[in-house]
């Protein structure tokens, strides 16, 4: 059976962020190139920001590396030199073991699994993450990979 993983795309934004004013404008970079799954899922995102704020939040998006490198990506927000961004989880398991965990082969075998797995990890994920400066905005299922969004 192929293993289905549910990828975390974690919309990170920094806790560095002052509240919205008359207009406020975020950066958010990624690694992937604009016609990828990924970045039109976070392209999505930002249009929805746009609408649903009334043009309060623009958010930037910079596709394809074109402001930070992919793994340079995540220290960009923690460090509030942009304010939201997306990366990849399992690149930071380096850093501690259960940003990697819904990477781990055949752990979970189908989506259904991979959501489970995805919300036995979050409290804690979500808590690594404060700790970083940094908060969970939303997730995006894809099979094999863990993606963040910060």
């Amino acid at each position: 059976m192929k293993s289905a993983i549910f990828g975390v795309t974690l919309a990170c934004a920094s806790l560095f962020q002052a509240s919205a004013q008359a207009q406020t404008k975020w950066d958010l970079p990624t690694g992937y190139s604009a016609n990828s799954f990924q970045t039109q899922n976070v392209q999505q995102f930002a249009n929805e920001v746009d609408q649903l704020s009334g043009g309060k939040l623009k958010i930037t998006l910079h596709p394809g590396g074109s402001l930070y490198k992919a793994n340079e990506i995540k220290r960009a927000v923690q460090t509030g030199q942009v304010q939201a961004a997306e990366f990849i989880l399992s690149g930071a398991a380096n850093e501690n073991p259960l940003f990697g965990v819904d990477s781990i082969p055949f752990l979970a075998t189908s989506y259904g699994d991979a959501k489970r797995l995805y919300l036995a990890a979050k409290p804690a994920q979500d808590k690594l993450l404060a700790a970083q400066g940094m908060k969970l905005l939303f997730t995006v299922p894809w099979p094999g990979q863990s993606h963040v969004l910060c």
